[in-house]
């Protein structure tokens, strides 16, 4: 991820994390406008598959999560140890936006759910999930966080490069 000031990677990671939330919310819309117009209808009627489908995105929401949070950790673990402000956030922006797009995705799966069986508990999951999403996004405290900066380096990501202006 190339930037040119601290202002314009935080602007960036925002749009990407803001962007990826943009088809989940969508489809979460229109379930419920069509619910409310009464054309909202079920593909899976049986409460069997119902409960097993449940029960398998439960499990591979959980697993995505996990792992991209491990994954995130290890990589940024590593490239905190990288000389250079720059090369670091350079880095860790690709690393942050892998862990996005694994969130967004996990995300998109329970709006689909919800589409295909028209079960509650979907919707509590998207908000759960939402809720989560943003819990993780990249602010300028995690940034330092995660790149065990200290010193300059972190007053100039806290400050968003205004520190040394």
């Amino acid at each position: 991820m190339k930037f040119n000031s601290m202002k314009e990677y935080f602007y960036k990671l925002n749009n990407t994390g803001y962007q990826l939330l943009m088809v989940p919310i969508i489809l979460i819309i229109l379930y419920y406008s069509q619910l409310l117009a009464d054309l909202a209808g079920r593909l899976v009627l049986d409460k069997a598959i119902e409960r097993v489908l449940l029960m398998a995105l439960s499990g591979l929401c959980l697993a995505v999560l996990v792992l991209a949070q491990l994954l995130a950790k290890r990589k940024a673990n590593a490239i905190a140890k990288e000389v250079g402000l720059g090369i670091k956030l350079e880095k860790l922006g690709a690393v942050l936006i892998r862990k996005m797009v694994a969130l967004a995705l996990a995300i998109l799966l329970m709006p689909m759910a919800l589409l295909l069986t028209g079960n509650g508990y979907f919707s509590i999951a998207f908000g759960v999930l939402l809720l989560w999403f943003f819990l993780q996004w990249p602010r300028p405290n995690r940034v330092c966080q995660l790149l065990k900066l200290r010193g300059d380096e972190k007053e100039m990501v806290i400050t968003r490069g205004e520190a040394f202006k």
